[in-house]
């Protein structure tokens, strides 16, 4: 048993190295920065998004982006006693990047995840954190990617 999962743990270290695997936000060979447009409102999910947009550090070009996001819960489904059972949450985000005054990017985003209630209300909060930080990610990638596309192909506009 233990010779088994020794070969496992091997196998799996090899696989791991092997593939190149790099986190996406983590690649910090970005030769652009992007600013998060102070006139945008400052809840949870535009703070935490600006968060992960700020290891952005690239000199080449600097984007701003405008954020306009919120996020909802909802009861999907219900016990025969009327207590929720499957709950969702939901983050809409639109976002606009730009760069010295000209729009390049206009998009609207929605982000969504499903989980099932638990009566430990302490761990249910910290379960919707890590859903939100999952989701955030997300939408943190895609406005790095409609970046990183203007830098790479800059004759494309996304409105």
């Amino acid at each position: 048993m233990k010779k088994n999962l020794t070969i496992i743990s091997t196998l799996f270290f090899i696989l791991i190295t092997a593939c190149g695997f790099k986190p996406t936000l983590s690649e910090t060979s970005y030769n652009f920065s992007i600013k998060i447009d102070e006139k945008s409102e400052n809840n949870r999910i535009n703070s935490k998004i600006k968060d992960k947009l700020e290891i952005l550090n690239g000199k080449m070009r600097t984007f701003s982006v405008a954020l306009e996001s919120d996020e909802s819960k909802k009861i999907l489904s219900k016990d025969s006693k009327g207590d929720p059972t499957i709950l969702e949450i939901v983050i809409n985000l639109n976002y606009k990047l730009s760069e010295k005054n000209k729009l390049l990017v206009n998009r609207n985003l929605k982000q969504r995840s499903t989980y099932n209630n638990i009566s430990d209300k302490f761990e249910l909060t910290k379960s919707e954190e890590i859903l939100i930080d999952n989701l955030v990610e997300n939408l943190a990638s895609d406005i790095i990617s409609s970046a990183s596309n203007q830098v790479t192909n800059p004759m494309t506009n996304d409105n």
